[in-house]
Order: structure tokens, then sequence, then C-alpha cells
């Protein structure tokens, strides 16, 4: 059952939370996804035949928690992960992050205010409103999405992304590629070579800031996409999650 919390900022978020022995887990979804997706049900199932603590949880403006998804941004959502974190997670965590969810990581981990075991990173997309769409945009085109406040690109899912003006804006104030990150612990890389959504050399890319962190595995998964979420991908996943805990 779908728990919610109100915030101190006045949102409600939804929430699904298992207890558990050993190290936790916290799952970080994508843009415009939400907490009941196939891998983050997957995950729970495991870590709950296995003792971990786990959570997953819907940003605001996404699935079933409170607010607007097209008046939030980056921001918003890192305040509700950690909010999050905050109130329901407790001692050393690994932290998994799909596409969007892998900038939500690397945000995290470079705050310093959690005990964080390791990182898994799936089709990570980290300063993608900069890195993936701003910079890809002619002059023209930029000029008049600096107009009209607003962009439409083509998804594999079932609507078209809205990407607000805003949102490029505030990934300025959050970027994790920017500059080298020292972590001692596991930092895991999962990415399709078909992905056509977030190129897989961004997770190469990712790599490389890790400074003096030994042990950064990138997988590639040939023939994979940008979901990962076949079976075959799903057990790669867990089997990621066993080499971290």
């Amino acid at each position: 059952m779908t728990n919610f919390v109100k915030t101190n900022y006045n949102q409600t978020i939804a929430y699904n939370k298992i207890e558990g022995k050993k190290t936790g887990i916290v799952f970080f979804g994508g843009f415009k996804s939400d907490m009941s997706g196939q891998k983050a049900l997957e995950i729970e199932s495991w870590a709950k035949n296995n003792q971990h603590p786990y959570l997953r949880f819907d940003y605001s403006g996404h699935g079933e928690s409170s607010g607007k998804f097209e008046d939030l941004v980056f921001s918003d959502w890192l305040k509700d992960s950690i909010f999050m974190m905050n109130h329901f997670t407790s001692g050393p965590q690994i932290l998994i992050g799909s596409s969007m969810g892998g900038w939500m990581i690397l945000a995290i981990l470079k705050l310093k205010i959690f005990e964080i075991n390791s990182i898994i990173g799936i089709a990570s997309a980290p300063d993608f409103p900069n890195k993936l769409i701003w910079k890809g945009l002619s002059f023209t085109q930029k000029k008049e999405f600096a107009t009209t406040k607003k962009l439409m690109l083509p998804s594999d899912y079932d609507e078209d992304y809205y990407i607000s003006y805003k949102l490029v804006k505030d990934s300025y104030k959050n970027l994790t590629m920017n500059k080298k990150i020292k972590f001692d612990g596991n930092v895991l890389l999962y990415h399709g070579m078909k992905d056509e959504s977030v190129p897989y050399k961004v997770s190469l890319e990712i790599a490389e800031i890790f400074d003096n962190c030994k042990n950064v595995k990138v997988i590639l998964e040939k023939n994979g996409a940008h979901r990962l979420s076949e079976d075959n991908e799903i057990k790669t996943i867990i089997k990621l999650i066993e080499l971290s805990v």
C-alpha cells in the first residue's frame, strides 16, 4: 500500500518503505517516471527477500505525489530526495538511480551529508538539461526556447517530454560533471549501447570524474535500450546490487 508524508515545504510525497536488518537501499526514478516501474518493484522484491531496508518514492509532480510537473525543477526533486532520506533512512545506504535518478545520486553524493556505501547508475543522465538538451540546440532553437520558455521532445514512453526553460537554467546550479568526486565506495554504472535517449558514453564520462575511487565499473549491455527493463537486464541490476552489499 502506498504511504504519504507531508513535507515541511508543503508537498505531499508518495512512498513505499520496507524494513530490513542489512544495508539500506534507496531507488531514485527518472524524469517524468514514478516509483511503480518494473525496476523499482523488482529491486523491492529482492530487498525484501534479502532483509534489506528499501525506499522508493515519487518526486513532487510525479506519480501520486503532489505538485504540478511543469512548475518544478531538479532543485525541487533534490529537496524531496534529501527530505525522504532524512526521514526514512538510517545508516549506510546503496543509492540506485535510473536515468535522471543517476543525476540525483551524484548530486546527493556530492553533498556528503549521508553515509553512502555504493551507488548504482542505470542509464544515468546527469546534468541532462544542459548536457543533452541545451548544448544540442542550434542558436535559432535556443533563441526560440528562451522566448517561449518551453520545449517538447520526443520520448520512448507514452508522452513527449515537456522541458521548461527554468529546468535548463536550474540545471546550472546542480551540475555534477564539472568537478572530480572523491568517494571510497563502489561505483557501478550500467548502460545500454542502443540507448537513443542517453548515449552510453555518458556512463564512461561519469566513471572518469571519480577521483581515487578503487572500485568503479562500467557495464555495457550491447542490445540494451534506455529502459533496461528486460528480464536479463533486471537480473544484471540485481547482480550489481549483490556486488554492492
